[in-house]
């Protein structure tokens, strides 16, 4: 069930007074710039943009007479222009003229019609087309939410498409229309719900009604409902929505319980009291997945630095102050790559600077998620750390995105060999992508104290990459199926000391440091895999566990959790009391021994130090060291 928690929070995009009936405008966008994407579609000279009013709406439209386009074009260097209402699109028009464009960045511009034009009631599309170079992005969209199916249209390489699901908005046209009969028409988007969602928090959502109508709009009621929910019905008043405005409103906050693909549904009704002229589009539906409670998700920040560095120093001090009050969302690497090579410096790490693209390198830099952020770059994830702003601006980009994974890791290290055994669960809850998926483990280390330009000859070092423990440098490929999780049980020895193995530090004593376990940590992402981009290698979400544990603490906090199951012993046959779904046993050393499943219970074992990874009923994994004289 769904605890709505707060009251509704309703603001008007814009709050001008009301229109004459006699003269209104006709289309989906609010008149605005304010919010604007300029655009083109395809690599033809030609480009356009236009929008369907469907049969119901043009209905309401017959008898008016067409005054003016109003349309926003993004440049003035256009061949020519034509401005047209047609029944098909590629077909024979049922108006058209020519147009010189005007460019304004303020406001749409208004096009008179040479001829009068009288709307028959029949559903029509208007829009514009240009010639322009192909360096030249002509077209404006308004970014509003996504509209249904159908409305929304643009030109691309000799066809119209359908651009209403993509996130660009509605086109920035309009008709102004003469003697319009009075009438209330408020449309509802769906709701824009593809960020991260969990179970048991609270979650807010934005929306937009749009008034289609000729009459302003002072009242309306808006029903909303989440899963299996009972709707929730707010009385909106007070407010003064004319003719081709829209409205953003917040939904109630709320919590679930429910997990998976639910129904956010939205609608308005009682329009100025009365019923809507128009119903078809009074409510709208989105699909929206909650993750369950304890889905972690973490954002992977690789940060490309160097001892001869002399403004990484800064770079670095960015970051922090970027992350501050946020750090436990994000997972820091550090690869010694992009500038000069020193003592940390190892041949994965300059692997990846294939991710800076056609740029060059530099440092200090950095990425988040090895995804490019459109406002800073849209040819590479990578960019320059010295700049605060875009260090803060991509730090906000990710932390309202999907993990469409979960990942937990479950490790055991033996102190004295060294040896361990990791194992990485990948819980796929939604499919992200139609890529090639990998799974990747690093391992960190702190503490490293060394020279850094600008900072001194003791400068500490962290979170500094010092190796991948599967694959080769971009991982192992992973396939990723929804409501399956993928388990990968990794074998592991940790060097008493790790070399620089790349530049002129390549196998030099000065470049060899102690791995120090208990400063080590293991991180694991998963994330596409592309050979040919840069920025088709997203990364979906991250996990970071330390290299040592104290596993008698944490044997107490699953004990306070769950039973977990007891060993019992007769002679050297050990036998487990409890309930479990599947049992593994490893020496010290990381091999593995036996598994227990399907009801057996029992095994013999000689004298020694084992580790028993067993899955319980719940999921959980239960970590404990056996030791039999």
């Amino acid at each position: 069930m769904i605890k709505w928690t707060n009251m509704m929070l309703l603001a008007a995009a814009l709050m001008m007074g009301g229109v004459a009936v006699a003269q209104t405008t006709v289309g989906y966008t609010n008149g605005t710039l304010s919010r604007n994407e300029i655009v083109r579609f395809g690599n033809t000279e030609k480009q356009g943009m236009a929008v369907y009013v469907d049969a119901e709406k043009a209905a309401l439209l017959k008898g008016a007479s067409v005054k003016s386009f109003l349309t926003y074009v993004t440049t003035t260097q256009i061949s020519s222009g034509t401005l047209f209402i047609t029944r098909e699109l590629g077909g024979k028009s049922l108006y058209e003229q020519s147009f010189k464009p005007i460019s304004s960045r303020e406001r749409m511009t208004e096009y008179a019609l040479d001829n009068a034009f009288v709307l028959d009631g029949e559903p029509f599309y208007f829009g514009h087309t240009v010639e322009v170079g192909t360096s030249y992005k002509p077209l404006s969209m308004d970014l509003s939410n996504a509209t249904e199916p159908g409305i929304s249209w643009a030109y691309e390489n000799g066809t119209w498409i359908d651009i209403s699901q993509k996130e660009f908005g509605v086109p920035n046209i309009q008709l102004k229309l003469d003697g319009v009969d009075a009438f209330t028409d408020l449309t509802v988007r769906p709701i824009q719900a593809e960020g991260y969602q969990v179970a048991d928090k609270p979650q807010v959502f934005k929306g937009q009604a749009f008034n289609f109508g000729s009459q302003t709009i002072t009242s309306f009621d808006l029903t909303c409902s989440v899963g299996t929910a009972e709707p929730v019905v707010t009385s909106v008043t007070g407010v003064s929505l004319a003719s081709g405005e829209s409205y953003d409103f917040t939904l109630p906050a709320y919590t679930t319980s429910e997990t998976g693909t639910l129904d956010l549904k939205v609608s308005v009704s009682n329009i100025n009291g009365a019923a809507d002229a128009d119903a078809t589009d009074n409510s709208a539906t989105s699909h929206v997945f909650f993750y369950p409670a304890g889905v972690e998700k973490k954002i992977l920040v690789e940060v490309f630095t160097g001892q001869a560095c002399g403004n990484c120093p800064t770079g670095h001090a960015n970051l922090a102050n970027a992350l501050k009050g946020i750090e436990d969302e994000f997972i820091e690497v550090c690869h010694h790559a992009g500038y000069y090579p020193d003592q940390f410096t190892l041949e994965e790490s300059y692997t990846y600077t294939w991710l800076y693209g056609n740029a060059g390198t530099y440092a200090p830099a950095a990425m988040f998620n090895r995804t490019a952020v459109p406002s800073i770059s849209t040819t590479s994830p990578v960019f320059a750390s010295t700049d605060g702003s875009a260090v803060r601006t991509a730090a906000q980009a990710f932390r309202d995105e999907q993990p469409y994974v979960g990942l937990k890791l479950y490790n055991e290290v033996d102190t004295v060999t060294r040896k361990g055994v990791l194992v990485v669960d990948v819980e796929t809850f939604v499919s992200p992508s139609d890529s090639i998926h990998t799974l990747n483990v690093w391992l960190l280390q702190d503490g490293l104290v060394g020279m850094q330009a600008s900072a001194g000859t003791n400068y500490v070092h962290n979170h500094v990459f010092r190796g991948a423990l599967i694959g080769n440098a971009w991982g192992q490929q992973i396939s990723l199926t929804p409501g399956e999780t993928v388990r990968r049980t990794i074998e592991y020895e940790i060097p008493q000391t790790i070399t620089a193995n790349y530049g002129d530090y390549k196998g030099s004593e000065a470049a060899s440091f102690e791995a120090v376990l208990a400063d080590m940590q293991i991180v694991a992402f998963v994330s596409d895999f592309s050979s040919v981009s840069p920025t088709a290698c997203k990364v979906y979400n991250a996990a970071k566990i330390p290299l040592v544990t104290d596993n008698l603490a944490d044997a107490i906090g699953r004990v306070e959790a769950e039973c977990v199951p007891l060993f019992r012993f007769d002679g050297n046959q050990i036998n487990i009391v409890g309930r479990f779904l599947k049992s593994d046993i490893y020496t010290a050393s990381g091999t593995l021994v036996t598994t227990l499943a399907g009801g057996k219970n029992a095994f013999m074992l000689p004298a020694g130090l084992y580790i028993v990874r067993t899955t319980l009923p719940s999921g959980a994994m239960d970590v404990q060291k056996l030791l039999i004289k």
